[in-house]
């Protein structure tokens, strides 16, 4: 197969794995899935990648032959293990050592695909294809490879938008959500607050954040708690917000309050586009809770982003662990 095709497969595969398995990953990452999805064809001089690697090529051909040791479990195990911990070491993203053995693996499962086949199990000799019969599978080159690609890059365009916010994240967001605005009269702590909406008074749970406590009975002050209360006392005290309250799961906590996002109006447009969830996050004052949500993946990556640059609670407490 061509190089843009093992290319436009490693990445449809890259969505699709992180939509189903459940983590999240940046440029690196997609990088290391191309990069990695045309390296099998290091053993094959014609190839693009042979070219570029000119008597290297030659003498992995004359080594072990084409779609044989580098097409092969092995080589994909060893890879992985090769490349895989060097560039979460080198990027700090553990999405990119998933990449390089999605991206790897992607080639040898499309090479099965062709009437050639590959020695997966390598150093057996035996031809590993799929499907069993001749017919359905793809002719290099051919047209069954344009219709192969263009099946792959619709799945690719499928699976992206699934796999940057998770299928829960998709459920949450097809369920839709109730918007109600309101006023914001009183702050409790970080994430608890009151809201009045047509002059009733409605207690406020922040959905997918926790900053440390203040109020709570019988449990001291946690670190970096009076910081995230004088946060959002400052930043919503008095203000009107938009409250976005999903549809799929409880709308109240155990507590009786009200679970929402509070979205705030900063440029006066009317469009309230700012997430003061995400905002407690990103400025380190709260950690993210694991539990499915419209914007857990957001917040998982804005948390990450804080974490690394150790701003707010990151640096200032220690060991701050993320919340249940």
């Amino acid at each position: 197969m061509k190089v843009a095709t093992h290319i436009v497969f490693g990445e449809c595969c890259l969505f699709a794995a992180s939509a189903v398995f459940d983590f999240h990953y940046e440029t690196p990452s997609v990088l290391a899935a191309a990069v990695c999805s045309v390296l099998p064809d290091a053993d094959y001089p014609k190839s693009w990648l042979g070219h570029q690697l000119g008597g290297v090529s030659e003498d992995l051909y004359r080594l072990f032959g084409h779609r044989s040791f580098l097409h092969s479990l092995l080589a994909l195990l060893l890879v992985t293990a090769a490349l895989g911990p060097l560039l979460w070491w080198l990027t700090g993203q553990p999405a990119t050592m998933i990449a390089v053995g999605v991206g790897y693996g992607s080639h040898l499962f499309a090479d099965m695909m062709t009437l050639g086949g590959v020695q997966l199990f390598w150093p057996s000799r035996a031809i590993a294809v799929f499907p069993g019969r001749d017919e359905y599978r793809v002719v290099s080159g051919g047209n069954s490879e344009r219709a192969f690609v263009a099946l792959a890059l619709a799945f690719a365009l499928l699976f992206y938008p699934v796999s940057r916010v998770g299928f829960d994240g998709l459920i949450y967001r097809l369920g839709g959500a109730d918007t109600l605005y309101g006023e914001v009269t009183k702050v409790t702590d970080g994430d608890t607050m009151t809201v009045e909406v047509q002059g009733r008074s409605t207690p406020v749970r922040l959905i997918g954040v926790d900053t440390p406590e203040t109020v709570a009975p019988e449990q001291p002050i946690g670190c970096y708690g009076p910081e995230a209360s004088a946060y959002t006392e400052r930043t919503l005290q008095g203000r009107l917000v938009r409250l976005e309250i999903p549809r799929v799961g409880d709308s109240e906590d155990a507590y009786g309050r009200t679970l929402a996002y509070v979205w705030l109006d900063t440029d006066g447009d009317g469009e309230y586009e700012r997430l003061f969830n995400e905002d407690l996050i990103e400025q380190g004052y709260a950690r993210t809770t694991t539990f499915s949500h419209t914007y857990r993946r957001e917040f998982e990556r804005a948390r990450e982003e804080a974490e690394a640059k150790g701003v707010g609670l990151w640096g200032a407490c220690p060991f701050p662990t993320t919340a249940p």
